[in-house]
């Protein structure tokens, strides 16, 4: 196999999986050294860097492997019509690589649930599997493969010749041709949920869009990024709304962040045009100029609504707190200082349905202390205080990111009516959308990847991530 500048192929790199392969994408930088060496620009692994004004910025790991075939090989072709059946051997990309697997199930709309290395279960799009084929398999070289003719000649043991003739299959058209302008959803570990601004400059297939991003560079910074998206990480931008009056608190809006739009609640309006923009997603705040923010916009069915212009739903009535139950007559927390983070737990009739982001502002006496909630407010819309107790209250927790599909009957928290509420997944759907079952109302509700998180349980001053369990019941 030879390979020169700007070839994609992929890399075996050790991992903890012990004997299981992994291959990584990456991109060739340079013809090979004459040290037998070959610079690779790996595509879905990041190094994260801070800038001096303390936001993260992230960068593509480089590395040097060796020109043997051992330890590199070309991309295997996408095959968008294949289908998998059970017990079918697969590479499935998961965690930002390929890794062998076997099929388990079928599911609906085009979905499988995989083992990887015969402990791990996983549940991945089509797009995200294909054929598995061992290193013996693939080409010497990188040539591009022949074309197909699309009539199918057969013949017999008498030497009658039979002619079948393919139809083509009638095209949809195009929804990205080259050219468009484009918005790019990332769900990179750090970054997800967030869109950047791009162009389409090609397509593979139905589910492969390749752009080219206005903001985000490559490592010299010097041209503009090009890499594969996903089609439904790939949306038109939405409209222009110009904003001349103020953002409301707790409005949701669109913030220009870390080179792209990052959604978000205004937990502060502040004097000169500027706000404070809660994101749930990483638990920060930071400020940001009126020029800086977008009314937040989604596209239902196929059309555009803003969030601030949607019919005003009936307020869910705010819970009371309750107080957890944690054996021994032990507290949550010891050592609680001024302007820590904390969540507030909220519930009915006893029963823990939400927990709500607040930051302490002192102690008021034992086992109490005076709260700020970063997206509760007072009827004259300031942020709402209030006393609450020791045992109603955790430390936020460490955040889990999953780049990943979630699986069915995995602990999930929803961020929904500014807080999170705790349920399980119920069902697993298109383009990163899920039904949610939650037990204290007994309901079941859709929500994007991007609004869910890994429910985390805070268990002798130690964060214990949920096991997957069965508890789903008949509604």
């Amino acid at each position: 196999m030879t390979s020169k500048k700007g070839d994609e192929i992929e890399v075996l790199r050790k991992t903890d999986d012990g004997d299981v392969p992994v291959w990584f994408p990456a991109t060739v930088m340079n013809s090979p050294s004459p040290e037998g060496t070959l610079h690779v620009k790996f595509t879905t692994l990041y190094m994260e860097r801070y800038s001096k004004d303390g936001r993260r910025k992230r960068k593509k790991i480089r590395d040097y492997v060796n020109v043997i075939d051992g330890v590199r090989r070309p991309v295997t072709q996408a095959e968008p019509h294949r289908c998998f059946s059970v017990g079918e051997e697969v590479e499935t990309f998961h965690e930002n690589r390929w890794r062998r697997g076997e099929v388990k199930e079928v599911l609906e709309n085009s979905m499988y649930k995989v083992v990887i290395g015969g402990a791990v279960e996983v549940v991945v799009e089509k797009s995200r599997a294909r054929v598995y084929r061992d290193r013996s398999s693939f080409p010497s070289t990188l040539d591009p493969p022949q074309e197909k003719s699309s009539h199918l000649v057969l013949q017999s043991n008498k030497r009658t010749k039979l002619r079948i003739v393919c139809k083509s299959k009638t095209l949809r058209p195009d929804p990205f041709p080259n050219g468009t302008p484009v918005e790019v959803r990332s769900y990179e570990e750090g970054y997800q949920g967030s869109w950047y601004a791009a162009m389409v400059v090609g397509s593979v297939d139905e589910t492969k869009i390749l752009v080219q991003y206005e903001t985000l560079k490559t490592d010299d910074e010097m041209q503009p990024l090009v890499e594969m998206a996903d089609a439904s990480n790939v949306r038109p931008p939405p409209p222009t709304i110009h904003r001349m009056d103020r953002f409301k608190m707790l409005e949701e809006v669109d913030a220009w962040y870390n080179d792209g739009w990052w959604v978000g609640h205004v937990s502060k309006v502040l004097g000169g045009l500027k706000y404070t923009v809660y994101f749930w997603i990483t638990n920060e705040e930071y400020e940001f100029q009126h020029s800086e923010l977008r009314p937040h916009q989604e596209l239902i069915n196929e059309k555009w609504v803003a969030s601030f212009l949607r019919p005003k739903l009936l307020e869910k009535p705010r819970p009371e707190k309750v107080k957890l139950q944690t054996g021994g007559g032990r507290t949550l927390m010891v050592g609680l200082l001024r302007g820590l983070k904390v969540e507030i737990a909220h519930g009915e009739n006893g029963f823990l349905t939400t927990w709500y982001p607040a930051v302490i502002l002192g102690p008021v006496n034992k086992g109490k202390y005076l709260v700020e909630y970063r997206t509760l407010k007072t009827r004259d819309n300031g942020l709402l205080k209030e006393e609450v107790d020791v045992m109603s209250m955790r430390p936020c927790p460490p955040i889990i990111q999953s780049p990943n599909q979630f699986q069915v009957n995995d602990r999930v928290d929803a961020w929904d009516f500014n807080g999170w509420q705790t349920g399980q997944v119920f069902k697993t759907m298109k383009e990163f959308k899920y039904a949610v079952y939650f037990w204290a109302t007994k309901s079941v509700v859709e929500y994007r990847h991007d609004y869910l998180r890994l429910h985390q349980d805070f268990i002798d001053d130690a964060w214990l991530r949920a096991t997957t369990e069965s508890r789903l019941q008949a509604t």
